[in-house]
C-alpha cells in the first residue's frame, strides 16, 4: 500500500488536512460515520461527500487521483469505469482501479455463487490490454495474494457474525448471520483461488 501511496503522489509524512482533499460518491452506506470520523480527525473541511449515481456525477474540476476500489460495477465494469471516472482524472493524474480476474479458468460453482458469466471477467493479461487499448497503462499493479483475499473475506464474514452473536435481540441479527454464513459458504465453496484482484495503478497514454 505504501508503494500505491507513493505513486499516487501521497508521500510518508505528508499532512492531510493541509495538503490533500478528498471527494467521495456513490450509495455511501456509512455517510454519517464517514463524516464523523473526518470531524474527529480535523479533515471535515477537506471532505467531500456525494450520495449519488457515480456515473452522472459532473465535478467541479480534475483530480490527481481517482479511486475505484472493487466497485466498477456502479459504472457498467472495468472498460465503462475507465471511461466514466477517468474523465475526472487530469491530464498527468492517477487512476488506480480494483478489479477482480480470473486466476483460474472460472469454474460452474464460481460461476453459479458469483452469478457471473465467464466473459465478464478475463485473465489479468488481458485485464492490462483492456486498459491499454482504452487509453490508460499500468504503472504499477498489486495483484492480491491468497492470504489477502482469505484475511479480507474473514475479517469481514467474521465481524458480521460477531456482531449477530454480541446482539441476539436486534431485530437484524438473524438476517446478518444468515448473510454471513451464505457468503462464507459462496466463497469457500465457490470462488476461492479462482477469482483474483488487482489493484491498477493507471497513467494516460
Amino acid at each position: 500500500m505504501r508503494r500505491l501511496a507513493s505513486l499516487a503522489g501521497v508521500k510518508p509524512g505528508d499532512d492531510p488536512p493541509t495538503k490533500h482533499r478528498i471527494t467521495g460518491l456513490g450509495a455511501l452506506l456509512g455517510y454519517s460515520a464517514g463524516l464523523g470520523a473526518a470531524a474527529e480527525r480535523g479533515l471535515a473541511d477537506r471532505l467531500t461527500l456525494h450520495e449519488r449515481d457515480a456515473r452522472t456525477y459532473v465535478p467541479g474540476g480534475d483530480y490527481d487521483l481517482v479511486l475505484c476500489v472493487g466497485s466498477t460495477h456502479a459504472f457498467g465494469g472495468f472498460g465503462e469505469t475507465l471511461e466514466l471516472a477517468g474523465r475526472h482524472v487530469n491530464a498527468d493524474g492517477i487512476l488506480m482501479v480494483g478489479e477482480g480476474f480470473w486466476q483460474v479458468p472460472p469454474t460452474p460453482e464460481a460461476l453459479a455463487v458469483l452469478n457471473a458469466k465467464p466473459e465478464e471477467f478475463t485473465e489479468l493479461a488481458g485485464l492490462v490490454d483492456a486498459a491499454e487499448q482504452a487509453g490508460w497503462t499500468p504503472v504499477y499493479a498489486h495483484v492480491s495474494d491468497s492470504a489477502e483475499w482469505d484475511d479480507y473475506e474473514w475479517s469481514w464474514t467474521g465481524s458480521l457474525t460477531e456482531w449477530a452473536l454480541d446482539n441476539p435481540g436486534h431485530p437484524d441479527a438473524v438476517e446478518a448471520l444468515t448473510a454471513a454464513r451464505e457468503h462464507r459458504d459462496q466463497w469457500l465453496r465457490g470462488y476461492r483461488n479462482v477469482l483474483g484482484f488487482v489493484m491498477l495503478v493507471l497513467r494516460r497514454i
